[in-house]
């Protein structure tokens, strides 16, 4: 759940980009631009990015001299913290909280993809009673010039539409275009061309993939605003390349075309993630690829893909919001107590390789203490004692104890050459030196042992 939670965010920044950008630029620069950004955000939302984080702060640690990295405090009780003690596990309050938003998370996207197929299903049935018709030599003609023209090499079906249907594209790998117009007239080609431009950019794609980035972030808003606006932009870029090189009279046609289909949308051919409607849109759309068409924008390949990679990029950096994995070994024999008691440890410190004993004083939680035995108890006074919990209970039995209050510290040292230093609230009996360990204070961990 915490990959998604960065996913989300990494895809709402780039996001942001793109609406800073929009606002800034406005209609200066073509539709294009703005598709590009809208698709990268949909690869942030899509593509969790855990493994740039460790290259990133490889680059970091290499320009930044040894030393200079302290330690990092980390909070345990906002971290998923789940111990295993032989057949018995134990998990703490967060990893609950988790488990439960996981649950309502699925039950909800599950729902939004079981109706998404169901929607599916219903086009699928239109299409393919168009699907079982054969092309005649004019339609086959008239389809291979075009395809030729836009470069499209995947095998596409042109099919007649009836009255009442309205242009559209349905499929991936065998795209079946339907036509209402007559072959071979003005109407019928541009609508084709429109549909060729789809097929090229596999913009049914891109659009199924905004249909899967709202069902994983239903809760997030901005991921409702990105299927709006890279649908809105998709067709406005369409437009553009189609309109390329036409002269102002016939740029009007077009549109004119525009108003007059979305006027005739009629509900069995309503667009849908798996087809393109793209002469079918709302009327609330059309106002603003009218008012793209008609004004002249910028457009460079070059400039646009050097911003894209600029921006995704920066957006990159939202990587360091993942949280690292820390793996923590526990003996079999581990008591529940114990487990407990580290499970509500406020934090773990993290001390990058390069940092030396005096370099930890800097850190304000962290209190200094000397490390001369592998289990050690420091009473206030600061004298140190060692002490084993391998000795045999009986020892300690017949003892009337007398406690005096201090601190238990576990030295382990692992054999990368780290170690890890774990202090416990502690007593210890004056007497006959028994240690009754409490409450975990701190862990530190060294990626290379000081002591």
């Amino acid at each position: 759940m915490e990959y998604l939670l960065v996913m989300s965010f990494s895809g709402s920044t780039m996001m942001g980009f793109y609406l800073l950008l929009k606002y800034l630029l406005k209609d200066k620069v073509s539709s294009r631009l703005y598709y590009l950004i809208t698709k990268e955000a949909v690869l942030f939302f899509l593509i969790p990015l855990p493994f740039l984080k460790g290259w990133y702060e490889k680059a970091i640690c290499s320009a930044i001299p040894k030393g200079q990295m302290k330690g990092v405090q980390i909070p345990v009780a906002w971290t998923k913290y789940i111990v295993h003690t032989g057949e018995k596990r134990y998990i703490n309050s967060y990893a609950v909280i988790q488990t439960t938003a996981v649950t309502v998370w699925l039950l909800v996207a599950c729902t939004m993809m079981v109706g998404l197929l169901l929607k599916y299903f219903r086009i699928r049935r239109l299409i393919l009673r168009y699907k079982a018709t054969e092309m005649t030599e004019r339609q086959q003609s008239f389809l291979t010039e075009l395809k030729k023209q836009y470069g499209v090499r995947r095998p596409v079906i042109l099919c007649q539409g009836q009255d009442g249907d309205h242009t559209m594209t349905f499929g991936l790998c065998r795209p079946v275009i339907i036509c209402n117009k007559e072959i071979d007239s003005w109407e019928a080609e541009i609508h084709v061309r429109h549909e060729m431009v789809h097929i090229k950019r596999l913009d049914a794609l891109w659009k199924i993939l905004t249909r899967l980035v709202v069902i994983l972030h239903w809760w997030n808003p901005i991921a409702w605003m990105l299927r709006r606006d890279l649908e809105q932009v998709c067709e406005c870029s369409c437009d553009e390349i189609v309109m390329q090189g036409k002269t102002r009279e016939e740029v009007k046609v077009y549109l004119r075309l525009l108003i007059n289909e979305a006027y005739a949308v009629s509900e069995t051919t309503t667009a849908s993630v798996w087809c393109q409607n793209s002469l079918a849109d709302g009327i609330e759309n059309i106002k603003e690829r009218m008012n793209n068409l008609m004004k002249k924008k910028s457009w460079n390949r070059y400039v646009a893909g050097i911003l894209a990679a600029v921006l995704a990029f920066g957006n990159s950096m939202t990587v360091f919001a993942y949280r690292d994995t820390f793996h923590q070994g526990v003996l079999e024999n581990t008591s529940k107590e114990e487990v407990t008691v580290a499970l509500q440890t406020d934090s773990f410190l993290f001390v990058p390789e390069g940092v030396d004993g005096e370099e930890i004083k800097d850190f304000e939680q962290v209190e200094e203490i000397e490390i001369i035995y592998d289990k050690q108890f420091v009473d206030t006074e600061g004298n140190i004692y060692p002490y084993s919990d391998e000795e045999a209970m009986i020892t300690y039995r017949s003892c009337s104890h007398n406690y005096v209050s201090g601190t238990s510290g576990e030295h382990t040292k692992y054999s990368d050459g780290g170690c890890e230093v774990r202090i416990y609230h502690a007593q210890r009996c004056d007497k006959c030196g028994y240690v009754l360990r409490g409450e975990m204070i701190r862990k530190t961990i060294f990626v290379e042992c000081p002591h």
